[in-house]
């Protein structure tokens, strides 16, 4: 299994966990991670998380004049975002030759369980294959490619490089964002979006349990175009409803992620379950569970007002 990951020195403690909890969970796993260069001993940290759980790990590094040319919008509710996430652009270039297909993961995952039948999934000749974000169809419409598609979340993506180098696909992606400069919002995953919708295999949301589904409204989320509902995701909902409890792949894709302040999320005390399997960060806590609750209760009442909202829009 190989797997790919992007960090940076402010991000090195997540991305340990996120591979802590892949390597106890899964055999014969080669890392690749990318970086615009990590401090030596953050590389050490790294490197000593993933050899004690019997993985290998190689370090690549991306030219940062390249990541310059990419647009970072601005905006409160991405500024958790960093440059790192466009690395994944350019893994067919970066990656040894031989490598045909990877499996790439967010640093703000945990990995719960086996992951080897995602592992052997056929891609039937595609791209790649990731996971449908239920009712994201709008970004579709701001990307300028059909609703149909939906729009998925690049967090957990698997990937053939062998597709990406025969089809010249960076190239494509760099393209794209040189002439959609402006168009852009959520950097790589826009991107990966706009030129690959109809070369992704759509994967069930055990493979990615993102932050919407532990929200009260998920089921009533929809793509609707002129009135009529286009996708209303009746698989992907009965999926996510199966796993939320106990995932296999767990996204903390929203802020405040479980290493934040008040972070509401139902399951923030898995990362803190997998941080305490680790070498360097044994010793992370979760916050104090009278202020967790809190947080969970003044989320409840924002929620409660957008679900109502949602209602309305959706019927």
């Amino acid at each position: 299994m190989t797997i790919v990951c992007a960090t940076d020195d402010n991000f090195v403690q997540h991305c340990c966990v996120m591979l802590v909890s892949l390597l106890v969970n899964n055999d014969d796993v080669t890392v690749y991670v990318l970086t615009e260069g990590l401090l030596p001993e953050n590389q050490a940290i790294i490197r000593d998380e993933v050899e004690a759980k019997g993985g290998t790990v190689s370090f690549l590094n991306v030219a940062p004049e390249v990541i310059d040319r990419f647009p970072m919008p601005p905006g409160a509710e991405l500024a958790h975002i960093s440059r790192a996430t466009y690395y994944r652009l350019l893994m067919p270039e970066l990656l040894p030759q031989d490598v045909d297909k990877v499996l790439y993961l967010d640093c703000d995952i945990v990995v719960n369980k086996s992951i080897a039948p995602l592992w052997h999934t056929d891609l039937k000749g595609m791209a790649m294959a990731a996971v449908p974000q239920v009712g994201f169809g709008s970004e579709a419409v701001r990307l300028g490619y059909p609703i149909s598609y939906g729009y998925f979340n690049a967090g957990v993506t698997l990937m053939s490089m062998t597709y990406f180098r025969q089809n010249n696909l960076c190239r494509q992606l760099m393209d794209y964002i040189a002439q959609n400069y402006d168009r852009i919002k959520y950097h790589d995953q826009d991107t990966l979006n706009a030129v690959l919708h109809n070369q992704c295999l759509h994967l069930l949301p055990q493979w990615n349990m993102t932050a919407s589904i532990y929200k009260p409204y998920y089921s009533s989320l929809c793509d609707r175009q002129d009135g009529h509902i286009v996708n209303d995701y009746a698989d992907a909902k009965r999926n996510a409803r199966q796993h939320k409890h106990d995932p296999i792949i767990l996204h903390y894709v929203s802020h405040p992620k479980p290493w934040q302040h008040n972070c509401y999320h139902p399951l923030y005390r898995l990362y803190y379950h997998y941080a305490a399997q680790t070498i360097h960060f044994s010793h992370i806590k979760p916050q104090n569970p009278l202020t967790q609750r809190w947080a969970v209760i003044r989320q409840q009442l924002i929620l409660s007002a957008a679900m109502v909202k949602q209602k309305l829009f959706c019927y």
